[in-house]
């Protein structure tokens, strides 16, 4: 299983612009885009009206002083509403193959089984807590391909903070 590398990214408010300081509370939301894309949104506490329109899910974190460089993920079920949302979609077959791997090395996903057909080879992966199953084509990619997916995915999934337990707004709406 190949293993990734993430860059941290810095945080500012959508709406006011203002960047977060150590200490602040804020909220991001994984929102999906009407080309199908997704973009992630950070809103201070004070611009935050719950989750905005086409929200994949969302959560909220504080900035913390840490050492640089240290990376967080998002909660696990953002994680893997993003991973469902991709994997929907034929056009986003690498960036669901990148993510199978990384929800693999996290323990949500776990392999059930490899599989060849007249289409190509395929993953079959379990999730762990409902025993769901999902089919991700297993690609091969070329490394600046993996790179736009590592920084695609570092931009909207992966933070410098930690994030702070409010399991009731992890869910997708």
């Amino acid at each position: 299983m190949q293993n990734f590398e993430f860059k941290r990214g810095g945080r500012k408010c959508s709406v006011s612009n203002d960047p977060f300081q150590p200490g602040d509370e804020f909220y991001s939301a994984l929102i999906e885009l009407a080309d199908g894309g997704t973009e992630r949104v950070d809103f201070s506490t004070d611009n935050w009206d719950g989750p905005p329109a086409h929200c994949i899910g969302h959560w909220r974190q504080r900035i913390p002083n840490l050492e640089s460089g240290k990376v967080y993920w998002a909660p696990d079920s953002v994680l893997l509403a993003y991973f469902e949302h991709i994997n929907e979609q034929p056009n986003k077959a690498d960036a669901a193959f990148v993510m199978a791997i990384l929800l693999q090395q996290k323990r949500i996903l776990t392999l059930k089984n490899q599989e060849e057909t007249e289409s190509g080879k395929f993953m079959v992966l379990l999730n762990r807590k409902t025993n769901e199953a999902y089919e991700v084509a297993e690609l091969e990619l070329d490394p600046a391909q993996t790179q736009q997916i590592q920084d695609e995915l570092s931009e909207q999934l992966f933070s410098d903070q930690p994030m702070v337990d409010d399991s009731h707004l992890q869910d997708a709406e």
